[in-house]
């Protein structure tokens, strides 16, 4: 590094920089922010003006902020890397289903080329995924080659369409929950199986939120 990129990187303060990125990211603003994270509005209104100060925030108050927005302060800093995808408004992973065998209990989809816009609501881990074969075919179903987006924080209560890993494959059906027990429902009518329990061995991934419209 040369004596003026050293100069440069000194002077500049990536924090407030940073700190905008999430809280847009978030739809958040500083009052906002103040009451999720404890810190308070005057202080993060400092923060976000100090653009080219040499001094970083209390390390009490970083934390506080980084808590709120899902991150760690070594991230909020720029002292550690952070994901693309972090920053990106509404936009999730797009994957393929063999990528979700790789880590299923987490619910992680894996490694991915590409971001969607997801047009709704949803948690930090959500992903797309395209709909592959006619089991979820019918009336209230899906097409082959709709996109699906699947928020693994979403509760996959009765008469949810969940994804789902068994073994080395993963679908997708609609959970139905009885007193008898828990079952996974496909949509086509005629499937060959229309209907099978809930087993042990079955992980869900996550539920489905959007699909060209709400779920």
């Amino acid at each position: 590094m040369s004596d003026t990129e050293a100069m440069t990187a000194s002077r500049n303060n990536p924090v407030a920089e940073i700190l905008e990125a999430l809280m847009t990211k978030h739809r958040l603003n500083q009052t906002a922010l103040a009451q999720r994270s404890g810190v308070s509005q005057p202080a993060i209104n400092r923060i976000l003006r100090e653009r080219t100060k040499a001094k970083h925030p209390r390390k009490e108050t970083l934390q506080k902020i980084a808590a709120a927005l899902g991150v760690t302060p070594g991230q909020l800093t720029g002292e550690e890397p952070i994901a693309i995808r972090t920053f990106a408004k509404g936009m999730v992973p797009f994957v393929q289903w063999e990528n979700l065998t790789g880590s299923p209990v987490s619910g992680e989809p894996g490694q991915h080329s590409s971001l969607m816009i997801c047009p709704v609501e949803h948690g930090d881990l959500t992903f797309a995924l395209p709909v592959v074969g006619e089991a979820m075919t019918g009336e209230d179903g899906y097409r082959e080659g709709d996109i699906i987006f699947i928020d693994p924080s979403a509760h996959p209560g009765h008469g949810k369409d969940v994804v789902v890993v068994k073994g080395q494959s993963a679908f997708f059906r609609r959970m139905v929950i009885t007193p008898e027990g828990q079952f996974l429902k496909a949509l086509n009518p005629s499937w060959p199986t229309p209907i099978v329990p809930m087993t042990n061995d079955a992980i869900v991934c996550g539920t489905i939120v959007f699909s060209g419209r709400v779920r």
